[in-house]
């Protein structure tokens, strides 16, 4: 019977030391959504998610930016922020593109920063990823 109660006890030691180490290792998952057409809203999004990953570390943040209506304009290849776009892509932030802005503004893939995603409907992708349990936060001003 002793020997049972300490391997019970050394069971629930091994567990409540395991928990705490499992709650750091838990990876945040953050969604921005991009509206606005302001090169300064898309300047404070990119400084935003920077702060946010420096922030965190050495905690694991997933990060996805979903870009629709006036703020596709943000993914544009040739846009102001492109250049940060492809640095934070670097880092595993993930950028989505509405696929019904594009048509309404008459945008093709190739004009989209490389590695940006379509998706049928930004706000589609925005109520799925809530629905998921992801954190949100509407980009800029």
């Amino acid at each position: 019977m002793k020997r049972h109660t300490v391997t019970i006890a050394l069971a629930f030691g091994l567990f409540f030391f395991l928990l705490p180490m499992q709650a750091q290792t838990k990876a945040h998952r953050v969604l921005f959504t991009m509206t606005s057409s302001e090169e300064a809203d898309w300047q404070l999004t990119v400084n935003n998610i920077r702060n946010l990953i420096s922030g965190m570390a050495p905690e694991t943040v997933e990060i996805e930016v979903v870009a629709y209506g006036s703020g596709i304009a943000f993914l544009k290849k040739d846009g102001a922020e492109a250049a940060e776009i492809q640095k934070l892509e670097s880092l595993h932030v993930h950028f989505v593109a509405c696929g019904n802005a594009m048509r309404k503004q008459h945008l093709e893939v190739s004009d989209l920063v490389a590695g940006s995603e379509v998706v049928p409907a930004g706000i589609v992708e925005v109520v799925r990823k809530q629905e998921q349990g992801w954190t949100y936060i509407k980009a800029g001003r």
